[in-house]
């Protein structure tokens, strides 16, 4: 039996998709983020013990999904999602999501996929160039910095803990260790239980307040790795820290690792963005001597979730890491191909992720993403002098990328001792954002940093401005002292 694809059918899907598209991007900014339902309430409505045993019209189905499950979705293309490092995901690059789906090829060869394996390629030679790597760099899509970073990690243990543990295994090879901040992303304790590492083979250096990583420990913490008899394999510096969007030291740290003859990856995977900013040698200055670098597309420039790139000075060292022989997929070339993409990562099963960058990108240019970058940067600095000049709210740090995490005090609450008041400080913190998630009005999160509950708010989202950021900030002032006048009278 045939699944129906006769031209009236996909006409009648396309303009219900059209519809639902337009509806999306059109909403109204006093639309709620997101109507809160407790788990009970949605698993009541959508859990189903089995599978439906007869299909419906397809048309049927989206308006299921239109209905019932858009509705009580989050709305990430939304000023007021400001919960995770990425918001929504740009027209142009969901077009380019749904015609790599439609061809729905294999990346792993260039048979199949020639010239999806040209432009992924391309698109990654320009990302490298404009981070800043050294000419000839290039790299591969993969589902996720977490798996970029892994697969960094696997390229710097290959090369720095042993050549022979590709072969024979770490009970061959001397015990390894990964250097990193306290601040760098769980990723890198994920990649080092992955790869056989260990996590208490994990080293984590110093942060200041703002979390970026204290370049004067580095070179103890390498001579202290090395006293334990361990062999320190790679370091990881962070730009763009998933807390407050700091920036390590990257020219001191890479100084360091140079002398020490050690991988250097750089976790872009957050910061990667702000490459196009016109102050990219503020944050990107020793990214040339990086040996590895992952960099996640689906933030700045707001592609569909997944994708990010890995990006090598030396595209070849990542097929010497992860190539291996299978005669059903490898065959031999008649003429001078590109490489079989599938020899340089360990998916065989690859999408056509380059797709989305590539319809963006010719869509918008570059000059778009710079003036985004720039854009973004200016509503930065404008609430970060908000908040300086503010007697309520304050900030541990100054802002560097759009990220902020700021506290609330009353002075109500200078009556408490020091532990009561931090537990008090806690509590309204939680309170009060749940209290906003509720209302709909915004999505932004807890987190822990300098021993004490902040709330936290990414806002890379273009539709985040600074007018709706300071109604939000007066939003929560005004959540806080309620909670204060309640419990404090």
């Amino acid at each position: 039996m045939q699944p129906n694809h006769d031209p009236e059918t996909i006409e009648i899907i396309g303009s219900t998709l059209t519809q639902i598209l337009t509806q999306y991007y059109q909403e109204k900014v006093d639309e709620p983020v997101l109507a809160y339902r407790t788990k009970s309430q949605i698993m009541a409505q959508f859990h189903c013990d089995e599978p439906p045993y007869e299909g419906r019209p397809l048309q049927e189905v989206i308006e299921t999904f239109r209905s019932e499950i858009l509705p009580l979705s989050v709305k990430t293309w939304h000023p007021g999602f400001l919960n995770q490092m990425f918001a929504g995901a740009s027209y142009p690059s969901i077009i380019g999501d749904l015609l790599a789906s439609m061809m729905n090829p294999t990346m792993a060869t260039w048979e199949m996929s020639p010239v999806a394996t040209l432009i992924e390629q391309n698109i990654a030679q320009w990302m490298a160039q404009l981070i800043g790597m050294p000419k000839g760099s290039g790299g591969i899509f993969l589902p996720g910095g977490t798996v970029s970073n892994l697969l960094a990690l696997t390229v710097a243990r290959n090369r720095y803990l042993s050549p022979e543990v590709r072969d024979r295994g770490l009970c061959h090879v001397p015990p390894g260790a990964i250097i990193c901040s306290e601040a760098s992303h769980y990723s890198i304790a994920s990649a080092a239980n992955l790869l056989g590492i260990g996590l208490d083979q994990v080293f984590r250096v110093p942060v200041n307040r703002r979390q970026e990583m204290d370049a004067g420990c580095l070179r103890q913490m390498i001579e202290h790795v090395r006293s334990k008899g361990l062999n320190p394999f790679a370091v990881v510096a962070t730009t763009g820290v998933t807390v407050t969007g700091g920036f390590d030291p990257l020219a001191e740290i890479a100084a360091i690792v140079k002398d020490a003859q050690i991988h250097l990856h750089v976790d872009a995977a957050f910061g990667g963005g702000l490459a196009f900013s016109d102050r990219r040698s503020l944050h990107f200055s020793g990214i040339e001597h990086a040996d590895t670098v992952s960099w996640d597309a689906h933030k700045w420039m707001h592609t569909p979730l997944t994708c990010s790139v890995l990006l090598v000075p030396d595209p070849t060292i990542l097929e010497q890491t992860f190539s291996l022989k299978a005669d059903y997929l490898f065959h031999p070339q008649q003429e001078d191909l590109l490489a079989d993409l599938g020899k340089s990562t360990i998916l065989c099963g690859k999408r056509f992720d380059a797709l989305k960058i590539w319809l963006l990108w010719h869509t918008y240019g570059t000059q778009y993403f710079a003036n985004l970058a720039n854009e973004r940067l200016a509503v930065m600095e404008r609430l970060d002098h908000w908040i300086a000049a503010d007697t309520e709210f304050h900030m541990d740090y100054r802002m560097v990328s759009p990220i902020c995490c700021f506290t609330y005090t009353h002075e109500a609450m200078n009556q408490l001792d020091t532990e009561d008041r931090l537990n008090f400080s806690n509590q309204m913190h939680r309170s009060v954002r749940e209290d906003v998630k509720h209302s709909g009005s915004a999505l932004f999160n807890i987190t822990k940093l300098n021993g004490r509950d902040q709330f936290r708010m990414v806002f890379i989202n273009p539709l985040t401005d600074y007018e709706y950021l300071v109604g939000l900030m007066e939003n929560i002032r005004a959540r806080c002292r309620q909670y204060v006048n309640r419990h404090l009278g």
